[in-house]
């Protein structure tokens, strides 16, 4: 059975980096709130895997893509389910750190572009009224 999902909710853990025969992908879950809570496996590949290992535990995303619903027994010996979902597309919101969670951001690549404070080389004190000669001189 073949179906396509949107998913909202929080990262359940921080996404986990993983690499394989074809290269490096990245594998997280969804804690999806509602009547009864559900944990949604995603896996993620390219573009998308980079953007999916860019956030952490606790930040808001919507994963969609093609699904498949999946089902185990549980320690209760009750029958459990749940849905994976490969991210074909994924939007995210992330928390400001807090002062009671330090360091939640470190993790981040230096080359984010949701680094702040990066500043390039000091602009130069050029002039720029000598550019243009004065119309009515002419």
């Amino acid at each position: 059975m073949s179906l396509h999902v949107l998913v909202s909710g929080t990262l359940f853990a921080d996404p986990q980096r993983r690499v394989g025969a074809k290269g490096v992908f990245a594998t997280g879950t969804v804690h999806v709130r509602g009547d009864e809570p559900t944990l949604v496996n995603t896996i993620a590949f390219q573009q998308q895997a980079e953007q999916l290992l860019d956030l952490v535990k606790g930040d808001a995303i919507a994963v969609s893509g093609p699904a498949r619903l999946t089902s185990w027994t549980g320690r209760d010996g009750a029958e459990k389910h749940g849905l994976s979902v490969i991210a074909q597309q994924i939007a995210a919101l992330q928390r400001r750190p807090s002062a009671a969670t330090p360091g939640l951001r470190a993790k981040r690549r230096s080359d984010s572009v949701r680094q702040r404070g990066v500043t390039g080389p000091p602009l130069p004190a050029d002039r720029v009224d000598d550019l243009y000669a004065d119309a009515s001189a002419t």
